[in-house]
């Protein structure tokens, strides 16, 4: 079994005409990378925070009287806590593009593999084959991560923090933290694998006869009122200017969830719009709707990572103006605010763009039949091409609306001094960036979309 599997996976990345396992492999490669590049940034600030460089030392001396006796590491360590907040606003999305690459192509693996159990293969076999096959793609993706992840860490001496550039070595991690980080991978693949066989284990007659799936529940709704409710009374109660890493450490566990609770209501909320708009004059927009309306989940995995970008931007754009005495030591600590802010953002475009270009293709070529007969009826392929397109724009505007109206509410106890106008535009000028690039992966489908109606196309490819 696992011969042949393995077998199987191989001969997929070679003759696949959809590319759907070569697009997998590259999402794991994503993923495997920038969980990797987050992970030993984390420790690297760490390390500096408990030893910061000199020249900062230095610097923190002289921005007080010499009578005063001042520990550079109290300024420091507040690298630390930052750290774990961007540690933990990347996790949720990480894994995200982790599972959606498991899922690729969901709907022709299901089928293919309800055909199995038809002919007599029992459920466990059906299971043990799909995990082998995702198994061997995650790994792929993860060895090749990890050699990106080496490879480019001489870049990281171009950015300075602590008044001091990075150095490579300060990104080696223990071997137990690497290990841990691509095995997180590897069980997200595992977990996302069995998710979507559920139906297959359960009823492979289900799958075939393509039944409707049940509308989303509103617990999702109470989970994140509960987890918001959560955070309000943990900082009313913490001190955070005198928390150790342990308060700091929960505050960002908190976060990590609110993000997540975000992923959870944001299928909901598309849902319920997509009823509504539903009914209109426009094929593309009753194509686009009823698509949404059908398969939430999908519609809001292609632009979930933009919700940690519009969450992040809400968040920081508060808390970077915080420290603004004009002493060299506050100009430090701004510009560091402000540069990490930029890189962690920038990891999430990368996210969201990965992310909406795999859904998309995926989608697309479970849509295939459907794609052949309305394209064979005489439907124009620009009403595809407009109907993906605003599949895309409803949750990239939902996502950044959700998101950046909780990172704003949730920044505002944290706060003592007011924010910079300017400070605001720069954040929402990278929310822009970030939604016109997620567009651009959207429209890159565009020719896979083209050879499936210029051919002979087989749902199972």
């Amino acid at each position: 079994m696992i011969s042949l599997a393995s077998r199987l996976a191989r001969a997929r990345l070679t003759t696949n005409r959809s590319s759907l396992d070569v697009l997998a492999v590259i999402a794991f490669t994503v993923s495997t990378w920038l969980a990797l590049t987050v992970a030993g940034g984390t420790w690297m600030f760490v390390h500096r925070g408990l030893n910061p460089p000199q020249h900062f030392v230095d610097l923190v001396h002289a921005d007080f009287p010499p009578e005063v006796i001042v520990d550079a590491t109290s300024y420091s360590e507040v690298y630390i806590y930052l750290a774990f907040i961007a540690c933990a606003l990347l996790v949720v999305p990480i894994l995200t593009l982790g599972g959606a690459a498991a899922r690729l192509g969901a709907a022709g693996r299901s089928r293919r593999l309800a055909s199995l159990r038809l002919l007599g293969m029992t459920s466990s076999e059906v299971v043990l084959m799909s995990l082998i096959e995702s198994l061997f793609l995650a790994l792929a993706g993860a060895v090749i991560g990890a050699i990106i992840f080496f490879a480019t860490l001489p870049a990281w001496h171009a950015v300075t923090f602590l008044t001091e550039p990075l150095h490579a070595s300060e990104f080696i991690m223990p071997w137990w933290l690497f290990a841990l980080v691509i095995l997180a991978v590897v069980i997200i693949a595992s977990l996302s694998t069995l998710t979507g066989l559920r139906r297959v284990r359960i009823s492979p007659l289900g799958v075939a006869k393509r039944e409707t799936p049940p509308a989303l529940k509103f617990w999702r709704l109470g989970l994140l009122g509960v987890l918001l409710v959560a955070f309000w009374i943990m900082q009313g109660l913490m001190e955070l200017d005198s928390a150790g890493i342990g308060g700091w450490l929960l505050v960002a566990l908190v976060i990590s969830g609110i993000v997540f609770g975000v992923n959870l209501v944001g299928p909901l909320l598309i849902q319920l719009l997509a009823r509504v708009f539903s009914q209109t004059s426009s094929p593309a927009r009753t194509l686009a709707m009823r698509r949404i309306a059908f398969s939430p989940k999908d519609a809001w995995r292609s632009v979930a990572a933009m919700a940690f970008i519009g969450f992040i931007a809400g968040f920081m754009s508060r808390l970077a103006a915080a420290e603004s005495r004009g002493s060299d030591l506050s100009a430090t600590l701004s510009r560091d605010i402000f540069t990490g802010v930029l890189l962690t953002i920038i990891i999430g475009m990368i996210l969201a763009a990965t992310s909406t270009l795999i859904n998309q293709a995926s989608s697309t070529v479970d849509r295939a039949g459907q794609l052949i007969a309305l394209t064979r009826m005489g439907t124009p392929i620009q009403v595809f091409r407009r109907a993906r397109t605003i599949q895309v724009i409803v949750p990239l505007a939902t996502v950044l609306l959700v998101s950046t109206g909780l990172g704003l509410f949730l920044s505002k106890p944290m706060v003592v001094e007011g924010t910079e106008v300017g400070y605001q535009l720069q954040m929402a000028g990278v929310l822009t960036a970030g939604a016109c690039l997620t567009l651009l992966a959207s429209f890159a489908c565009r020719p896979i979309e083209n050879a499936i109606v210029e051919s002979d196309y087989r749902p199972n490819d």
